[in-house]
């Protein structure tokens, strides 16, 4: 690991020390994603410590009841394992008047089952590609292309690729839209544009998500992938088998960088992700303390500590938790 790699990768460890700034009491309740229950529960034992007047609940089978929970008012955390969609933003400022206000609260696992992960671009292990950019891969996926990538990119040849690879057709494999992966790419790569119709699902991958349908998504994928020497599909790095290779992620006019541990800990891989908590309250008013108390703890040193326990998920780096702590001290304070 490099020095850059190790020292921000580490660097949750200079965050600061959580200080109680209110008495609580009363019960503070999370909804959301099952994946959370041992950050939960550990962020709960140490929480309590510091205010053994506040009692605990919550109902994690899923991040959309979070979003019902929030919506009636039944939780006050709503634990998202992937970004808010379109649609819950929209239902949200219809039902409360002020934009959903959520903070990364840890840094997607990398190679973990059943959790929110960095997403990787996978091909078969014969293609000699060596990178991919974000106008690139927005070029491949999207209808529009959004990062202003010249012409829709449908052969091998149109990323470098010569010899017999300079003519072959890229067969891009797509997700079902519905998936946290497809959302983050389409946020983060897609810029909210369109899929591309030539991006499809891979033979034998389920139609509609369902509980437990990732896994047989995933095993589609690879399958397809490790067949079709002109494939390329997104998934996660535990999908990797000896008959696949990541390709690296170049964003902007940065460099490419191999998805590892180390690299999406640091939040260097481009694809790297958060997983958040929402909350209820409007910016710029007065804030339940529970909440506010609880979300300061999450992102500090001690907060981010329970994350590097449990060891799947990764903390959040100081470039990250820092200003999403400056953001939740000025949202939660009044306008004078």
């Amino acid at each position: 690991m490099s020095t850059m790699q190790t020292s921000a990768a580490q660097s949750w460890q200079v965050l600061p020390e959580y200080e109680p700034q209110a008495e609580l009491s009363g019960k503070l309740v999370a909804w959301g994603d099952p994946a959370f229950q041992e950050l939960w529960d550990g962020w709960v034992k140490q929480f309590g410590q510091f205010h053994p007047q506040l009692e605990f609940d919550s109902f994690l089978r899923g991040t959309s009841t979070a979003v019902g929970g929030l919506y009636t008012g039944v939780a006050d955390i709503g634990l998202f394992g992937r970004e808010i969609r379109k649609l819950e933003r929209t239902s949200w400022k219809r039902i409360f008047d002020h934009q959903p206000e959520g903070f990364a609260i840890a840094t997607g696992a990398f190679d973990t089952f059943a959790k929110t992960v960095a997403v990787a671009v996978l091909v078969n292990a014969d293609n000699p590609l060596t990178e991919l950019s974000f106008d690139q891969l927005d070029a491949i996926y999207s209808a529009e292309r959004r990062r202003g990538y010249p012409e829709p990119i449908t052969r091998w040849g149109q990323l470098g690729l010569t010899g017999e690879w300079a003519d072959a057709p890229i067969h891009a494999y797509g997700l079902d839209r519905d998936t946290g992966t497809a959302q983050h790419m389409w946020l983060r790569v897609l810029q909210e544009g369109p899929w591309s119709d030539r991006a499809v699902l891979p033979k034998g991958a389920p139609t509609r998500m369902y509980a437990g349908s990732g896994g047989h998504a995933a095993e589609a994928l690879v399958a397809t992938l490790e067949s079709d020497r002109h494939g390329i599909g997104l998934a996660g790095f535990r999908n990797l088998t000896k008959d696949l290779k990541a390709v690296p992620i170049v964003e902007d006019s940065g460099h490419a960088v191999t998805g590892t541990r180390e690299t999406t800990a640091s939040r260097e891989y481009p694809l790297s992700r958060s997983v958040y908590a929402f909350v209820r309250e409007a910016p710029h008013t007065r804030w339940d303390p529970k909440v506010k108390e609880f979300m300061r703890f999450v992102l500090s040193r001690a907060g981010q500590s329970v994350v590097a326990a449990e060891g799947d998920y990764l903390p959040l780096p100081e470039s990250v938790a820092g200003p999403e702590l400056e953001r939740l001290m000025g949202l939660s304070s009044p306008t004078e």
